[in-house]
Order: C-alpha cells, then structure tokens, then sequence
C-alpha cells in the first residue's frame, strides 16, 4: 500500500533532515521515492533484505536526506 498522502503532505511540511524508509513492497515504496526526490530529497542509500529466501517477496530499505540550498545532501549528522 506504501505511504498515504496524507503522511506525506505531513511530512513535507515537518521536512525532517532525513528519512528512513523500510518497505515490504519495492513498487509502492519507488512510488513514494519519487515524490520525496520531488519535494527535496536524496537516495543516500538503498538496501535490499531476503528475509523469506525461495520466495519472491523482499524487503527494502532507502535512506533518503534532505537536499541544501546548494543541492548538496547535508550529511553532518544534526537534525
């Protein structure tokens, strides 16, 4: 189902430094990676989980981190 539109206009206007994105379902969460690429955001990191191996199901998870000004990711660590 990924994230609904309501936790995302939220989040948009909260605009955290950075989000931490665990999904069942990798097409719903690349969904939900596009509007937060749109609204700012950067991938820094992706990684995929085979928790139920010999089945198709996979887990995935994206770090993404608020763009500067600059279009630099401020990676400094303070939120």
């Amino acid at each position: 189902k990924g994230c609904s539109e309501e936790f995302l206009e939220q989040l948009y206007e909260f605009a955290p430094q950075r989000v931490v994105y665990m999904s069942c379902d990798p097409a719903t969460q690349a969904r939900d990676a596009k509007g937060l690429v749109g609204n700012g955001y950067e991938i820094v990191s992706s990684q995929p989980f085979d928790l139920f191996p010999q089945t198709r199901h996979i887990e995935s998870l994206v770090v993404f981190e608020k763009k500067r000004g600059d279009g630099e990711t401020d990676n400094t660590g303070k939120d």
